[in-house]
């Protein structure tokens, strides 16, 4: 889902954000709908058994109504990692075989850090 992603990325800068706590920047939209957009995302993750990192597509689903244009508010954009990052993880219902390190995104094929954890 992330072009040009790489696990390995020397420096993720974190996210913009403006005084009126709204995403500072255009994200990686997959889906723009009337009531949600949904960002890209990759959630990096550590193998202890495998003794590497990978990492997992994320879709972040954020209603319409928590941002302004294509732009969510950094409270909706948390929320929605996390909801992502449980879904993935099955939410602790399951033994975890990687353990979750950080969640990324790109903003003009830049990596950004997105603070959920």
């Amino acid at each position: 889902m992330l072009k040009n992603f790489s696990p390995e990325a020397p420096v993720l800068h974190p996210l913009p954000v403006a005084d009126d706590d709204i995403v500072a920047a255009d994200l990686d939209l997959c889906l723009s709908t009337p009531s949600t957009v949904v960002v890209n995302a990759r959630l990096e993750v550590e193998a202890p058994d495998a003794g590497g990192a990978s990492s997992l597509d994320l879709a972040l689903v954020i209603p319409r109504s928590q941002c302004r244009g294509e732009r969510p508010t950094l409270p909706a954009l948390l929320q929605a990692a996390q909801a992502a990052v449980a879904r993935a993880t099955r939410a602790g219902t399951t033994p975890l075989l990687h353990l979750p390190r950080r969640v990324v995104t790109l903003v003009a094929g830049r990596p950004h850090l997105i603070p959920v954890f």
